[in-house]
């Protein structure tokens, strides 16, 4: 038997005790296996866990910056003004300008256009 086979056995073993309520020591005696074997399998078992677990290589995300976070946000964005200025005014308003900054800026345009 080689060792993935060993360790594949153990295992099982080891999920049959843990799934019988029993404690080790009366598993154990029913399945004529030494407490010290089980315990020994159990800690060797959970080490070969964890060791594979640190072993895998960190996978890294790139995140986008703030600059890239606010050019996506304002590109998506539809302003709720656009005010061109070329000899004429031309304004215009989307249904979610607020009816205050359309105030000001008629007024401000007023006194210095």
């Amino acid at each position: 038997m080689n060792k993935d086979e060993k360790a594949g056995l153990w295992s099982e073993r080891i999920r049959e005790f843990r799934f019988s309520g029993q404690t080790c020591r009366d598993w154990c005696t029913e399945h004529q296996i030494p407490v010290s074997t089980m315990t020994y399998w159990i800690r060797k078992l959970k080490q070969e866990k964890i060791s594979s677990e640190v072993d895998k290589e960190p996978v890294f995300a790139k995140l986008p910056s703030e600059s890239e976070i606010v050019m996506r946000d304002t590109a998506q964005e539809t302003a709720a003004v656009s005010i061109l200025i070329l000899g004429y005014i031309r304004i215009e308003a989307a249904p979610s300008c607020p009816p205050e900054l359309f105030q000001v800026m008629i007024r401000t345009l007023k006194e210095n256009a």
